[in-house]
């Protein structure tokens, strides 16, 4: 089993954390480490607990959040965790967060799903992007991946012709971010059925998991960059 993905929380509400901490751990596959309340208490928390993932709102009143990014990324170099930001806008201080060195952001407006399928990403290594669409009036918006380096996506496009027409479809619906019940209630079978075609998809691709999937599908165009409106990942 994989370690878990090592999750510092940032928000100077004391509520905001606790939810998201609640979201977090359902997963399972991440731990919340610890928790701090404005930039500077998030500089002495990354450098005391090592986490690889800080996860803190662009908007929350009591943050700096270019000034926590650039002071973060000035005092742990190469080893900086990936900051995650989550935000009402992808404008203004988001745009500038990343500038500074953050790797993705996540409308406030997001899916618990989404957010733990963020969370993953950017721990995989991967810059993550949310935007507002309006095939998805009122949810997250869109979520997807971009690498930080590009891939030979020739190569690995061409291990999807493995795939059975079956596999293409469940790894679509991956992409879309719906759970193995919604994959069985769409194709019309069992969730037994769904669980097999993706963990064979999982093998022919030479990925680990599903979020690795979903990055797959994305960075390829096997895809469409649409909105993960409902499921899990």
């Amino acid at each position: 089993m994989s370690a878990h993905v090592r999750v510092l929380l940032v928000d100077d509400r004391a509520i905001t954390r606790a939810g998201i901490r609640a979201v977090l751990d359902r997963d399972g596959r991440i731990e919340v480490v610890g928790e701090a309340v404005d930039a500077a208490d998030a500089e002495r928390q990354v450098l005391r607990l090592g986490p690889a993932v800080v996860l803190a709102d662009a908007q929350s009143p009591g943050l700096d959040a270019v000034g926590m990014v650039a002071a973060i990324a000035a005092r742990c170099g190469d080893d900086m965790p990936a900051v995650l930001l989550t935000a009402h806008g992808t404008g203004g201080t988001a745009r500038e967060a990343l500038r500074a060195g953050a790797k993705g952001v996540v409308l406030s407006s997001a899916t618990p799903e989404q957010l733990v399928s963020a969370v993953h990403m950017v721990s995989a290594g991967y810059a993550v992007y949310a935007a507002a669409g309006p095939q998805c009036p009122g949810a997250g918006g869109e979520l997807w991946p971009g690498a930080v380096s590009r891939p030979d996506t020739d190569a690995e496009r061409a291990r999807a012709d493995l795939l059975t027409r079956r596999e293409h479809e469940v790894l679509r619906l991956l992409a879309r971010g719906l759970s193995n019940a919604e994959m069985s209630a769409e194709l019309v079978v069992s969730e037994s059925t769904v669980k097999s075609h993706v963990q064979n998809l999982l093998d022919k691709l030479h990925l680990r998991n599903r979020v690795h999937a979903v990055i797959y599908a994305h960075r390829t165009g096997l895809a469409p960059a649409v909105c993960a409106c409902s499921g899990a990942p």
